[in-house]
């Protein structure tokens, strides 16, 4: 996309282990690289301007891989750890390791409650490529079980400091947009389009996966952040 040439983009099959024919891909204004190694080699890294990496503890990807592979493969819990432990040593080596490279890391762990409650960290690297977003105090958000806290605190992320914003347990679903507008009002740095334009994103997306608990809310203050990096790039009117 930066030198405006087309490229040709290896497809790896899943099902044979071959390479497909090659996709073609047309320069753009954006390209988005995801996948297992998307900042792995430090040249294609120079070339992104944000890294994004989201960081999955192995308590909970165990606790969401066991409830979609016996749900939907039939497998017991014996086999989905098995499988886990099996792709442990590659993924250790050559996935796991390129959460310090990243400028912002989306963190999973278990709740201060237990699981099956998440605690969701925005790890947000200082002075890096991703526009922080700071708490103005300490939130703590009732009506619900597990009720949710929300917390702001420095952090050392593999030798870079770090700002680090902390969702734990989950907002009341009932008292959903009340709930949320305290939040958005206690949240600096946000560079929003609009007054309550976070509340009203969360609210669209109400009946979706995560937007009780901090997976919805930090995600969508990432995709602000996308767009005022785009924005800030000149690309909009490119």
């Amino acid at each position: 996309r930066k030198q405006g040439k087309a490229v040709k983009k290896p497809i790896y099959n899943h099902d044979t282990g071959n390479k497909d024919p090659p996709e073609l891909i047309e320069p753009n204004k954006v390209m988005v690289f995801e996948g297992l190694h998307p900042i792995y080699d430090e040249k294609a890294r120079a070339q992104l301007d944000l890294g994004i990496y989201i960081d999955i503890v192995n308590d909970v990807k165990f606790a969401w891989k066991v409830q979609r592979d016996v749900a939907e493969r039939g497998w017991t819990e014996e086999q989905v750890k098995e499988d886990i432990e099996k792709r442990l040593p590659d993924f250790s080596k050559y996935v796991d390791p390129q959460k310090a490279e990243a400028d912002v890391i989306l963190r999973y762990e278990p709740s201060d409650q237990g699981l099956p409650y998440l605690k969701v960290k925005l790890i947000q690297k200082k002075g890096g490529a991703f526009p922080a977003i700071s708490l103005k105090k300490d939130i703590t958000l009732t009506g619900s079980t597990p009720g949710a806290t929300l917390k702001m605190y420095d952090d050392d992320w593999f030798g870079s400091p770090a700002t680090v914003v902390e969702m734990d347990g989950e907002i009341d679903m009932d008292n959903m947009e009340a709930q949320l507008k305290e939040i958005e009002a206690n949240i600096e740095g946000l560079n929003a389009k609009s007054p309550g334009e976070l509340v009203d994103a969360m609210v669209k997306l109400k009946s979706s996966p995560g937007s009780q608990n901090g997976t919805g809310l930090l995600q969508t203050i990432i995709a602000m952040k996308v767009r005022e990096i785009y924005e800030k790039l000149g690309l909009q009117s490119a």
